[in-house]
């Protein structure tokens, strides 16, 4: 009797809504029968029409509905309009020469901006400089602030050297103090701190403390709204063992077209994507790159991957910064990825490409994206950290205030008059790739995420033990600040 019916009444209602509406029927005793007939199919119908009306009259329907086989995906994110703020950029700010005097602006910047940080601290309240420091008689208190020149470990006693523009001083930290052994171990090179102790022999300072300028406890910044974030990096479109599959997957799930009720919900909600660097492969980076690359040629990759990225449904925004494989230049701070290679990427309208690294506020919560190769010298400078464990060496770049402290060692910076990688304005959420690793702890009231990868083990990696955690991405609720996992190599099609 079904074809009998009116089409436009079925087809402007859903068939479960139908079955429910006639199920409440019977069991509210109103209908004595055994079979559905067309009577009661029609009297379904018209209570649900008429519920309709009313419903209709008093609220406001957004007209985004989407059907799939699953039921219709109704993505919350499309009612609600963007807000993006990009507090810094270092794209069009880049002047560096790489002169002696650049070099030594450089250095003169980030110090001045470091000692500004530390001084608000009360602890570091009543510093003197190096130089009045040496003057003291032995024995008394000094308290200096200064960078860090030179650090070397003889027996259990750790000696590092302090400066500032005027004078230079050895401070040694004994092994009797355990917790203060530790604390000079986290000391980078080039690192800007206060040091308290007294005046030694030999214009020696004895430190009895060491005062990082960290980041104080943070209430971090919320959404009024419930819209998610999703956290992402390392693409490497273009390389033989680029997970293209699982990419295919999360652009379905964004759509609504896969998952299971609860993952879709979440996709519905996502309004911001933020990578973090390393969106293609690239080419000529290292030897015999060339025989681990589907795409050889620069150019393809990125209109390779401006495909895969216009998929992505526009009410969503997108923001991407450069790594290491992308084409910018390799020194930091890096301009966002040159047009002239990714002309096809500059066309998608929901898509905004930042340099490295780029401060923004998306719906006033502030986020701090940083792709993360110098990280690579934070797990060759500290004890106990490693891959596994790589929320810890962010954590000990906030502690430092300065995301690439280590001039020289494999992450290259260029001598610009301002130094960018200063972290000046405390983030609400850190956000770091290029290690392929996926991990988040919560320090001080600051998310920090290291968003894992799209490509599977290389070559390198292989070699170096490292197992990289591909096709995971963390989403953040900038209402709630809660992160969930989403892992599409396990999720339900």
């Amino acid at each position: 009797f079904v074809g009998s019916l009116k089409t436009s009444i079925l087809d402007s209602v859903n068939p479960e809504t139908i079955v429910k509406t006639i199920l409440e029927m019977l069991n509210k005793g109103s209908h004595q029968k055994i079979f559905v007939d067309k009577e009661l199919v029609e009297e379904a119908l018209t209570k649900i029409q008429n519920a309709q009306k009313v419903e209709d009259s008093t609220t406001w329907k957004p007209e985004i509905m989407v059907e799939y086989g699953k039921g219709v995906f109704h993505p919350y994110a499309k009612e609600v309009e963007s807000k993006i703020e990009v507090l810094r950029d270092p794209t069009n700010r880049i002047a560096s020469g790489g002169s002696l005097e650049d070099f030594s602006s450089y250095f003169k910047d980030r110090f001045k901006r470091l000692v500004k940080i530390l001084s608000q601290r009360l602890d570091v309240k009543g510093y003197i400089n190096v130089k009045d420091a040496l003057k003291e008689r032995s024995g008394a208190k000094v308290k200096v602030v200064g960078m860090v020149s030179e650090k070397v470990f003889r027996g259990k006693k750790i000696f590092f050297t302090i400066e500032d523009f005027e004078a230079a001083a050895p401070v040694i930290v004994q092994q009797t103090k355990p917790e203060l052994i530790k604390k000079a171990q986290e000391i980078f090179l080039d690192q800007v701190v206060c040091v308290v102790g007294f005046k030694g022999a030999n214009d020696l300072i004895v430190a009895e403390d060491i005062i990082f300028p960290d980041v104080p406890y943070h209430k971090p910044n919320r959404s009024k709204e419930p819209l998610n974030l999703i956290l992402t990096s390392d693409f490497h479109v273009g390389s033989k063992v680029f997970e293209e599959k699982l990419v295919n997957r999360f652009i379905d799930w964004l759509k609504g077209k896969i998952g299971r009720e609860k993952d879709r919900e979440i996709a519905g909600k996502v309004k911001y994507i933020i990578v973090a660097g390393d969106l293609v492969d690239g080419v000529g980076l290292y030897p015999q790159q060339e025989d681990e690359l589907e795409i050889k040629d620069i150019y393809k990759q990125y209109k390779f991957a401006a495909k895969i990225f216009e998929q992505i449904p526009d009410y969503i925004e997108v923001l991407i910064i450069p790594g290491n494989h992308d084409a910018t230049r390799k020194t930091l701070p890096q301009p966002a990825i040159q047009k002239k290679f990714a002309e096809p990427i500059y066309q998608i309208p929901n898509l905004t490409l930042l340099g490295n690294p780029s401060q923004v506020k998306v719906h006033g919560v502030n986020i701090l994206i940083h792709h993360g190769r110098s990280l690579e010298d934070v797990l060759t400078s500290l004890p106990n950290v490693n891959h596994q464990n790589i929320v810890e060496a962010m954590a000990q770049l906030l502690k430092a205030r300065h995301l690439s402290p280590i001039y020289g060692q494999k992450t290259p910076i260029a001598p610009e008059p301002r130094d960018w990688m200063v972290v000046e304005d405390i983030p609400d959420i850190y956000h770091t790739g290029h290690l392929h690793v996926f991990g988040y702890t919560n320090y001080k009231g600051i998310w920090l995420v290291n968003s894992g990868c799209w490509q599977k083990q290389t070559s390198y990696q292989k070699k170096m033990g490292i197992t990289p955690v591909f096709g995971v991405i963390p989403v953040i609720n900038l209402k709630t600040l809660t992160q969930t996992t989403i892992d599409f190599k396990n999720m339900s099609l």
